[in-house]
């Protein structure tokens, strides 16, 4: 038996006995769950409005507010349906809301002891305290077609604060009200907790039937409540707004106001049940922690629909594939466009990696919302592996040969040094993504001010791309490494994703505008236009010119052989060469040279005594008299490690090579 084999049986053995040790618990623990059921049940039937009502026990503040806000109270709950304001509300509430909250602290005196509630030690925010709020609600239909069954989960977020709630309830559509509670995490109790908070005694009832119909499917998929993380519970009252345009009828016109008779009448449109825009006003009340949260007086929490919310998501797919296909496009031309490595050499490979992280960070919260949003998987996760596909089969590997030719010392993988430096670029990778996604997440479920700081840093650091390729070509000299469509394209292509979530108020991530995307865009568009520039003016143009240093010069003036010796000598190139720069490869390439002089170089050294042959097409170079004129030196070139070839010879080898035939040291660009 193999290794692979020993290891794979006794994996299969360890699952098998996990398995059996879980049925034989689970056998254990079913009488158990039986009696808790039933006791669960019994306790479920006794209850009533007159002796179980929370919401009778509240402080009468409080319960002023909800009255106030419900279009549900006790007084008109009781009434019949013909003196009902007939406005017609959505019939599903299922969507994605966000908004504004404010905490403050209940009256101790009115909740002292009468309330029948102990304050508890839970953390809760503070009074006065306000931030951000995302909820979202999804909805069941049972037979009762005037009620739904909501659940969802509502996130909290301020700068010293932070919670994330369950959400179970209750919907009337006749009422556009909703009742719902708030805990931690979802447990049996929970159940009973909300039928306890509907306020009326009709109400009640009807809430009391119905939930007791749905929990019959859902009570053993709930844990019980000792089982379960603790916290601040809230009873969670909503009253949404209707329909725009379904207008106030009553008495007998109460059945026009219907959906199915607002439908016919043509006064709403079957596209307004998802597109319109859902309001609704909350207040939540935790008795046990003596805290309300609520939207602001005159705000509400406004939201778009399930259905509304999942068209939105296929279009933005459908544009970010666009926008990445054409991405993938402009690479493989540019990719077309440098095949030679004396115009990849031109490039700057941290130009590159600073897009490479880009992409990372778009495919990282792709994956991560095709996680959070279950219903749009699909949706978010071809964006993602289309992100993949530019990050990893064309960016990577475009960047991989750069750097490899880039640095030829590091192209042996073998080797330590070799090693060392790509384990310094992944730790430099990591060190950026991981910190940079989970600031980006932060930011979107509402972080604090420091936070949105450091993803403004963030944004701006990755989007300075383009500053490493304008470095490289004024240090070098050099310019038209990159295709102008590559640069224009890009530059538009990239602030897609960063204007359509910092600048679109319909963005499906819910976030608020913010100005400084603009300042983004205008600082990208900037890099971009230096580059464009430095291909039309020169690569220095905004470098002054007694700042400018010299480049090296291929046709510089060759001295005088020295004919009266009879040894041959090589002339000193710092005599020859400019005296402001001095390449970097000559005193690299120097021994080498020498060594090389020796032997088979004699022949193409500057001042040998003889014509100096070029060692790539094996003929003599004319330069044994010097010339001031620069027509006559452009028939040769003279690199910096003293070798001579002829012009056409040398330049369409530094089209594929930027270094020596002779000696391989490294050439400066022409």
């Amino acid at each position: 038996m193999s290794r692979t084999s020993l290891y794979l049986f006794m994996l299969l053995l360890v699952v098998w006995v996990l398995l059996s040790t879980k049925d034989d618990v689970s056998h254990g623990n079913e009488e158990e769950r039986r009696r808790f059921e039933r006791a669960w049940w019994k306790a479920y039937d006794g209850l009533s409005y007159s002796d179980n009502s929370t919401y009778t026990l509240m402080p009468s503040s409080m319960r002023h507010r909800v009255d106030s806000l419900l279009n549900m109270n006790a007084s008109r709950s009781a009434a019949s349906p013909e003196s009902l304001t007939a406005d017609t509300y959505f019939p599903s509430v299922s969507g994605i809301y966000t908004g504004s909250w404010l905490a403050e602290d209940v009256n101790q005196k009115e909740h002292g002891a009468q309330n029948g509630f102990v304050l508890t030690s839970h953390e809760h925010p503070a009074d006065k305290s306000h931030g951000r709020l995302t909820m979202t609600l999804g909805s069941e239909e049972l037979e009762d077609k005037t009620l739904k069954l909501l659940h969802g989960s509502i996130t909290l977020h301020s700068d010293d604060y932070s919670a994330v709630l369950s959400l179970q309830g209750l919907y009337w559509s006749s009422h556009g009200a909703a009742v719902l509670y708030a805990v931690r995490e979802p447990n049996a109790r929970a159940a009973a907790d909300l039928l306890r908070a509907v306020p009326g005694e009709t109400s009640f009832a009807q809430a009391k039937a119905f939930l007791g119909e749905a929990m019959k499917e859902r009570l053993s998929l709930l844990e019980r409540y000792e089982y379960v993380e603790h916290g601040c519970e809230y009873q969670f009252y909503m009253q949404f707004n209707p329909i725009q345009g379904s207008g106030s009828f009553s008495g007998s016109d109460h059945s026009t106001g219907s959906v199915g008779g607002l439908l016919e009448a043509g006064r709403i449109f079957k596209t307004d049940l998802y597109s319109s825009e859902l309001q609704a006003q909350l207040i939540m009340y935790s008795p046990d922690c003596g805290v309300t949260i609520s939207t602001p007086r005159g705000q509400h929490a406004s939201g778009i629909s399930s259905e509304h919310y999942r068209r939105k998501t296929i279009h933005y797919a459908l544009a970010a594939l666009v926008v990445l296909l054409a991405q993938i496009v402009l690479l493989v031309f540019q990719a077309i466009y440098t095949s030679t490595p004396a115009i990849m050499a031109k490039l700057s490979y941290q130009m590159l990696s600073m897009q490479v992280i880009i992409d990372s960070l778009t495919f990282v919260l792709h994956m991560v919302g095709s996680l959070s949003f279950g219903n749009i998987y699909i949706v978010f996760s071809v964006v993602a592996f289309l992100t993949y596909m530019v990050l990893m089969a064309f960016g990577s590997r475009y960047l991989t040969v750069v750097w490899r030719l880039q640095r030829p010392e590091m192209a042996d993988p073998t080797t330590d040094e070799s090693r060392r430096e790509l384990w310094r670029i992944y730790i430099c990778y990591y060190i950026i993504l991981i910190p940079g996604a989970y600031i980006f997440c932060t930011y979107l479920e509402g972080g604090g001010l420091f936070v949105k700081w450091m993803t403004c840093t963030m944004l701006f650091a990755t989007y300075s791309y383009w500053i490493p390729q304008i470095w490289r070509n004024a240090r070098r000299g050099t310019s038209g490494g990159l295709r102008k469509e590559y640069i224009v394209g890009v530059t538009f292509l990239r602030l897609f994703f960063p204007i359509y979530l910092f600048g679109y108020s319909g963005n499906i991530a819910l976030n608020p505008p913010t100005f400084f995307i603009w300042v983004l865009c205008a600082y990208s568009v900037a890099q971009s236009g230096v580059l464009l520039l430095q291909d039309a003016l020169g690569p220095r143009f905004f470098i002054p010119a007694h700042l400018r240093p010299e480049g090296y010069d291929y046709h510089h003036p060759l001295p005088l052989a020295a004919a009266d010796s009879d040894e041959s000598t090589v002339i000193d190139i710092d005599g020859i060469l400019p005296s402001t720069e001095q390449p970097e490869s000559l005193d690299q390439s120097s021994d080498a040279g020498a060594t090389d002089q020796d032997s088979t170089e004699h022949d193409t050294a500057v001042g040998d005594s003889s014509t100096p042959d070029c060692a790539i097409c094996m003929t003599s170079v004319d330069s044994a008299v010097p010339s001031a004129n620069q027509q006559d030196r452009a028939t040769y070139m003279v690199t910096p490690c003293r070798h001579v070839y002829h012009t056409e010879c040398l330049s369409r080898w530094m089209d594929i090579k930027l270094e020596c035939p002779i000696c391989r040291a490294s050439l400066p660009p022409v």
